[in-house]
């Protein structure tokens, strides 16, 4: 039986499920057992249960959940009812994810198609600081950035690794 679910994967699967080794998986594991605090909710909505971006994503937040030791929370939400949810948060595109702080607050930081390539060292880091409730920046950064008076929108693309 084990063979034959196998051989029914995808090659976009078997990429995703091999993504973590056991290592990568410890790795993880005590990166977020020393830097997690508070929880995290990764809302994740998607178009096509079936493409293979909302495959990958999937299996990523699962990861991610298990490894957090509860702090990471995923909530996944695909047709209609995700589609309204997602425009409530100002998502137009899909997949995509919103995080939530520990209050269920809007961070405003999303991730559009899969972090699968160097964006997931993003992910973890961006998951570390909203726990957190704090970044990396400067001070001085962040007394610039409180100065902005308007919406900004800072789009980061990478390309499939």
């Amino acid at each position: 039986m084990e063979g034959r679910a196998a051989a029914k994967r995808r090659p976009e699967e078997e990429r995703v499920l091999a993504m973590l080794s056991d290592t990568q998986r410890r790795q993880v594991k005590e990166l977020f057992d020393a830097q997690l605090q508070n929880p995290v909710q990764v809302l994740f909505y998607y178009a096509d249960p079936n493409d293979q971006f909302t495959t990958a994503m999937q299996e990523i937040l699962s990861e991610m959940e298990s490894l957090s030791g509860g702090k990471i929370k995923a909530t996944q939400k695909g047709g209609r009812e995700g589609q309204a949810e997602a425009a409530r948060y100002r998502v137009d595109q899909a997949p995509a994810m919103v995080l939530l702080d520990k209050d269920g607050n809007d961070t405003r930081i999303r991730f559009y198609g899969a972090t699968v390539g160097y964006e997931f060292m993003v992910f973890l880091e961006d998951l570390i600081d909203v726990s957190r409730g704090v970044t990396r920046l400067s001070e001085a950064a962040r007394e610039q950035i409180r100065a902005i008076d308007q919406d900004v929108v800072v789009q980061v693309f990478s390309t499939a690794t």
